[in-house]
Parts: C-alpha cells; structure tokens; sequence
C-alpha cells in the first residue's frame, strides 16, 4: 500500500503567534538600543566639553592665567568677537584658527566664510542636525553651535524665582551678576572667588539656530545666536521663561529655566538635565529640577553664596 507524503509547515496560527513574539522582542529592544545610543551620546558631548575646559585653562596658562571674555567689544561694537576663535587653536583646529582675522568682525569678509566651518567638537550628537533652521537671509548658515558660557545671572531670574542674593557681592551696580567668563571682561582664575570648582563655564544650549521648545521644534530660527562664532550664541545669561503657547516667544525671567527653550536658556537633549563644564575643567550633569538658588550659586563667581546639591 502507497504511503502518501507529508510535509510539515507553519499554520497561519502558528505563524501568527511567531510574528508576534518577534514584534514583542523587537518592542523590548529597541528601548535598550536608544537608551545605549544615548549614553553614548552623552558621553561624547561630556568629553566635548571637557575638551573646551581644557582648552580654556590652556589659553589662560599663556594669558595672564585669564579666561577669556565671553565677546569682545571693539571700537564701541560689543559684539565683534565671541571667546570661540580664541579657543580653536587650543582643540587642534590650528589650522582653521590661523584663518581668523582679530581686526575684523565676526561675520565679515574672511571671518564670515570660517565662521561657516562645522566642527565635531562644538556639535552635541544628541541634538539633531536634520532640519536644523536657516538664519534668516542673505545670512549663510553658520557653524553649528551648542555649547555657551553662562556668562551672568540676570535680576529678573533672582526677582521671579525668589532667590534673594541681589545684588550679588563683588558684581558692579546693574541688572546682570557676572560669572567666570563675562560678557566683556577677562576673569583671573584667582578671581574666581566662589572656587573654580563650584563654578561653571560652559552649559548645553543645544540645537540652534532651531528654536525648541520642551523637546519641540517650532519651525522657527532663533533670533540670533546662529552659530558657534555668534557672539550671541557662544554665551547666554540667566533669565528662565515663562512658558506660553507653543511656538510663540516666551517670556523672559520664569521660574522654568532648563531644558524648557533654546532661545538664550540652558538646553540639551539629554533625558532629565544638561551637561555642564566647571571652571575647575571638570564636567558634571546637572539635573533639570535643580534648585534656582543653587543654579544662580554655580553662574556667579564671586557670590559667596553656598551651591548645595545638585
């Protein structure tokens, strides 16, 4: 008697149930997998920064052990210059440094075609460059930029948050407490008196010219601070907003003051913080939920205030 052939095969049920189990994989991993890019990522932007606090404590060691001002202020233009160009021959990028004219403006004959450079260093690999905005023209789109120094404390953020230390001791009369790298001035080391330790330099701004806003594109540019030779966007001072509708221009001096805009606050892309570069040359994450007064302690320099945890 003939036997008949039998092959084995895959039910729809059975192969139902395979593809489920696949997607619930695939659902488990791919979790793991970002949380792995963006540690990665993370970490390449802490060493970014520690790259730039390595070279400002170099160009002190040759300057008066000074930190550079945050810009420079030439024939009555105080925003000819930001502390950028300074720093480039100090990050091994020598050779795009000897390019920068000192006697011109920023964003004029030579100096506007280098300011178009786009370096690794100053770029934060969490931040998407996909899609990033346009200034508005004839500008050109300028090196990308996300790093600043945090360059002073404005009264209005003291005034809404409620911290009481204005004005702050051994600032000038005025509306701003300056911080280890000021707007105008070089700071000695030495002067930073609060200890270079519990003092930063540099903070996330991350993702101009694009205006974010709590994690959102809003389609728009950012007034100003198009690039990492911008002297408007190499520094930034302390105001925090006061957040609004969604695509409209925040208020300055809020109680929300990390990671809510990029337009001139502390923003990164990074879960729960920022990274920052202490003037001691050391980088720290420093948490969204941070006190105010423990924020406003670490941008001033001579304050005497106590930072705290953070």
């Amino acid at each position: 008697m003939k036997q008949s052939s039998h092959r084995g095969g895959f039910t729809l049920i059975e192969l139902l149930v395979v593809i489920a189990i696949i997607a619930i994989l695939i659902g488990l991993l791919l979790p793991a997998v970002q949380k792995v890019r963006e540690a990665a990522a993370r970490m390449q932007c802490q060493n970014n920064m520690k790259q730039f606090g390595l070279a400002l404590h170099n160009y002190a060691l040759t300057n008066d052990n000074k930190f550079p001002a945050t810009r420079v202020t030439v024939g009555g233009d105080a925003k000819f210059r930001a502390w950028t160009p300074l720093a480039l021959a100090y990050v091994e990028q020598d050779n795009v440094g000897r390019l920068w004219n000192m006697n011109l403006k920023w964003n004029v004959g030579t100096n506007l075609t280098t300011s178009q450079t786009q370096f690794k260093l100053f770029r934060c690999p969490s931040a998407p460059d996909g899609g990033r905005a346009a200034p508005p023209t004839p500008n050109p789109v300028y090196g990308y930029g996300d790093y600043a120094t945090v360059n002073s404390v404005r009264r209005r953020f003291y005034t809404a948050n409620g911290v009481a230390n204005f004005p702050v001791p051994g600032t000038a009369a005025g509306d701003e407490a300056n911080g280890a790298m000021a707007k105008v001035t070089d700071t000695a080391i030495t002067g930073v008196t609060d200890g270079t330790s519990n003092t930063l330099l540099l903070a996330e701004s991350a993702g101009r010219p694009s205006v974010y806003q709590r994690g959102r594109p809003t389609g728009a540019a950012t007034p100003d601070g198009w690039g990492w030779a911008d002297p408007d966007g190499a520094g930034l001072s302390l105001d925090g907003v006061v957040p609004g509708t969604f695509g409209s221009n925040w208020a300055t001096g809020g109680t929300c003051y990390i990671n809510c805009t990029n337009d001139s606050e502390i923003y990164s892309f990074h879960s729960g913080g920022v990274n920052i570069l202490l003037a001691d040359g050391s980088v720290k994450f420093l948490s969204q939920s941070v006190a105010p007064a423990t924020l406003a302690a670490l941008v001033t320099a001579t304050g005497g205030d106590i930072v705290g945890n953070y």
